[in-house]
């Protein structure tokens, strides 16, 4: 992308980037299948969240519900590329926006390094947003990175994000202090030296995951298309709809000291911010509603070891 500009939390890079939209009055598609910060920001940022359901074989955003949700007040939609996965569908989902006049937001706090057909997580729409969170695949301890093409866009982000102050300092916007600390940004240019690393780090443990847990019939694993090359901020795999899935991760945890997550559950609509709020309810997105609570996520991080690896593998056979 010709752009980027560091700010202190991706949190800020979704808001930043929203209010460049002028969303007062409007609506964005969200998927329910993401953290709060996500549709909390189209919020802050003046719009109305309205959350879409996802597909049971990713985990990303469906666009044939996304379709179901547009509106006259739609103004973009956000897709997010969940556990560090490209969302297969974002070519479809950019021709729907291009053909639609609405911006196409991606957000990629999970998905630094991935791939769609040789082209990277926060290059395939209008803006990117990433999060450098202690847990990502990539750090500064805190911080965040919008992506784009739109020197429109740039330039309000630079703006907002130092109190609405232009490079004259007049306060020409209402503008908050969004940047990134000094020290923030030398970790970040010492782990960005990495990121290849630590993906090609990551895919290897996803390989072992997959070849040792083969044979467990209680669980499914996610297939990865061969044009996608997947960052594996988490490693997610699926359970029988005859086993609990907490019930699982508190026998790992509680006899095996293996600590286990979730993406996401439950999913944004079912909060009770949401409920009581935008009058959401069980059954708004049942494919949501139905896999989440089935989803758990394994250990994943690029100081794994085989024999880490092995371990966790070897305590899910016994958990059964």
């Amino acid at each position: 992308m010709k752009h980027a500009v560091a700010v202190n939390s991706g949190t800020s890079a979704l808001e930043i980037a929203l209010r460049h939209y002028k969303l007062r009055g409007r609506e964005v598609i969200v998927p329910t299948n993401t953290f709060v910060a996500t549709p909390n920001s189209v919020i802050f940022a003046g719009g109305k969240p309205v959350f879409s359901d996802i597909r049971g074989d990713t985990l990303c955003i469906d666009p044939e519900d996304v379709e179901k949700k547009i509106s006259s007040r739609t103004a973009g939609i956000i897709v997010v590329h969940v556990a560090g996965l490209v969302c297969p569908q974002i070519g479809e989902l950019r021709k729907f926006c291009e053909d639609n006049d609405l911006f196409l937001l991606e957000d990629a706090a999970h998905a630094h390094g991935a791939t769609i057909d040789g082209e990277k997580a926060g290059s395939l729409g209008d803006v990117g947003c990433f999060s450098f969170y202690s847990t990502k695949v990539m750090t500064t301890g805190e911080g965040g990175m919008i992506t784009t093409n739109n020197k429109e866009l740039t330039e309000a982000a630079l703006c907002m994000r130092n109190h609405g102050q232009d490079s004259n300092r007049r306060m020409v916007m209402l503008g908050h202090n969004w940047r990134m600390g000094e020290i923030a940004a030398i970790m970040g240019r010492h782990q960005l030296s990495n990121l290849e690393a630590f993906v090609r780090k990551r895919n290897e443990i996803a390989r072992l995951y997959e070849r040792l847990l083969a044979d467990i019939k209680e669980v499914s694993l996610f297939k990865t298309p061969a044009n996608i090359r997947h960052s594996y901020y988490k490693y997610a795999l699926k359970v029988k709809d005859d086993i609990d899935a907490e019930e699982l991760a508190s026998i790992l945890k509680n006899e095996y000291g293996i600590e286990t997550g979730n993406i996401y559950y439950p999913p944004c609509h079912l909060h009770p911010f949401y409920r009581e709020n935008f009058r959401t309810k069980e059954g708004d997105v049942p494919t949501s509603e139905r896999i989440l609570k089935r989803v758990i996520c394994l250990p994943m991080h690029a100081g794994l070891g085989k024999k880490d690896v092995e371990y966790v593998s070897n305590a899910l056979h016994r958990s059964f």
